[in-house]
């Protein structure tokens, strides 16, 4: 059996290589892999970014549709910008139909969502409550203002740090990236979706008739650039009457409805309504843990317009999968939890990155 794998990273700036070292540092700890079966290529640049894996007979391609350079621009880079992400992430959520929706669907993900907005408010808000008060005590409108800007900078300089580490400026990041996703204002991002579609197409009119599967499997926001490709896929497929039943489609702790919640978001609503009437494979993994994602949420059935298929649903579940010291050390690491679909499992059964991407079986009769 051969697979073509084409793997679309999420709402990050690194590289290829970064996601390289990731599969091969982890595939050879994983619990579902016969180590003495594997063998693992090494990176290598074609047209794409791509490395070979060979277990048990089955030969996969793994190929990397990159758009770090586009992610890279909408990252919140200093203070304006700061503050630019939080007003387009506040308009985002409270006056285009977001909020509500995650409040109603998904409220572990509406504390996580709201969590970096309030947290940099209450902040400024307690910066700018210590200058009244020292507008009480010091005489000298001058050295006042000199005191209350030394303070709001440094702070400021902190907040920026701080907000890093903890990944507050990454979820706002990836607020505003969203919000203009569903509007269509990501410069660069159509053409590179088309691109992407292109690749597919090109290895699915590769595999017509043969035993082969064709599977495009997407991280976090990667999930929403996954599903407006595969519909782009669909779309000239069926224009040019290629055959994709080898086509499948796997996202892994998912944002979609970060795009599809919008009141504006009708491109994308369409892109989801193209793929859950084509009938492909589609699953659509989550974590109750993972504040990332939108856990078990039927983003296709909330369309509320008339779909065939919506996404399998599948619950992953860490604690069945890790033991129980690990699972205890990463519970409350919403960040680390977000990156763990991707990493090694101590216990067998269940699911297993590696096992899903490698293994001969056709994704379909996979259990998870």
């Amino acid at each position: 059996m051969h697979r073509e794998l084409f793997y679309i990273a999420g709402f990050d700036p690194r590289s290829p290589k970064y996601y390289y070292s990731i599969f091969k540092n982890n595939i050879n700890k994983t619990s579902a892999i016969e180590q003495d079966q594997l063998n693992l290529g090494k990176l290598k640049k074609d047209e794409l970014f791509y490395f070979d894996i060979e277990y048990k007979g089955c030969k996969t391609r793994y190929n990397f549709l990159v758009w770090n350079d586009i992610a890279s621009k909408h990252f919140c880079k200093g203070f304006l910008d700061i503050f630019n992400a939080l007003f387009a992430s506040l308009v985002g959520h409270l006056f285009s139909g977001v909020s509500r929706m995650v409040a109603k669907h998904s409220r572990t993900q509406l504390i996580a969502g709201y969590y970096p907005i309030l947290s940099i408010l209450s902040i400024y808000f307690f910066i700018g409550l210590i200058c009244y008060v020292l507008s009480n005590f010091i005489e000298s409108v001058i050295l006042w203002l000199v005191i209350s800007i030394f303070i709001l900078y440094f702070s400021s300089k902190a907040i920026f740090y701080l907000g890093n580490k903890a990944g507050i400026f990454w979820l706002l990041s990836i607020y505003r990236f969203c919000y203009r996703y569903a509007k269509g204002e990501i410069d660069g991002i159509e053409a590179r979706n088309e691109s992407f579609a292109n690749e597919i197409i090109k290895s699915l009119k590769n595999s017509q008739n043969i035993s082969s599967e064709i599977m495009v499997v997407a991280h976090s926001v990667g999930s929403i650039i996954a599903i407006s490709s595969v519909a782009n896929v669909i779309r000239k497929c069926k224009a040019l009457g290629v055959d994709i039943s080898n086509l499948k489609l796997v996202l892994i702790g998912g944002c979609t409805p970060l795009a599809s919640f919008h009141n504006h978001g009708d491109k994308f609503k369409n892109d989801l309504e193209v793929v859950a009437n084509s009938g492909i494979t589609w699953l659509d993994f989550s974590s109750k843990i993972d504040g990332a994602c939108f856990f078990m949420v039927d983003y296709v059935k909330l369309l509320d317009r008339s779909v065939k298929n919506s996404p399998n649903l599948i619950s992953v579940r860490f604690f069945k999968i890790y033991d129980k010291q690990t699972y205890k050390n990463i519970r409350y690491k919403w960040y680390e939890v977000h990156f763990l679909y991707l990493k090694a499992t101590q216990i067998r059964g269940g699911y297993d990155y590696f096992y899903l991407v490698a293994d001969p079986n056709k994704l379909e009769y996979k259990k998870f």
